[in-house]
């Protein structure tokens, strides 16, 4: 049996099928794919016809949706998202545009006024602040788990 686009999407990215949570996340994503997930996902507009309007070919669109679906369902999203209120205002943009939106480091750069060397060692900072605070995180759930709090 042939899974519905919305369903093949949520299986390979590993997304709930809640669209209220696949929306949520996507809202960590750039406007324009936030607006194809919506269009294709929620609204069930047939590919074709977002393919048409974008000036690009269905399958174009198709790949588009799952790459962000899979990036959505990735591990390293889900730990930037959750991360993000706990980060310093500049480490959460650069967190966010990097593991959220899939900004590419040489724009990032311009955007912020860094060398890729710096931005590179800034992300890499970044990056053990999130697996600490994922750590933390799920250190303190199993505590609550244990207690019973």
């Amino acid at each position: 049996m042939r899974l519905s686009l919305k369903e093949g999407i949520c299986l390979a990215g590993r997304l709930p099928r809640n669209d209220d949570v696949v929306m949520g996340r996507a809202g960590l994503l750039k406007a324009e794919d936030r607006d194809v997930l919506d269009a294709v996902v929620l609204r069930g507009q047939p590919v074709s016809s977002v393919a048409r309007l974008m000036g690009v070919s269905p399958r174009v669109v198709r790949n588009r949706v799952l790459a962000l679906s899979r990036r959505m369902g990735s591990r390293q999203f889900l730990d930037a998202a959750r991360a993000l209120p706990y980060l310093d205002a500049e480490d959460a943009a650069i967190a966010h545009a990097t593991f959220c939106q899939g900004v590419p480091q040489r724009e990032l750069c311009v955007k912020m006024g860094m060398t890729g060397h710096a931005l590179r060692r800034r992300l890499d900072q970044i990056s053990a602040r999130i697996a600490t605070i994922r750590l933390l995180k799920a250190d303190s759930s199993g505590r609550n788990a244990e207690t019973g709090a």
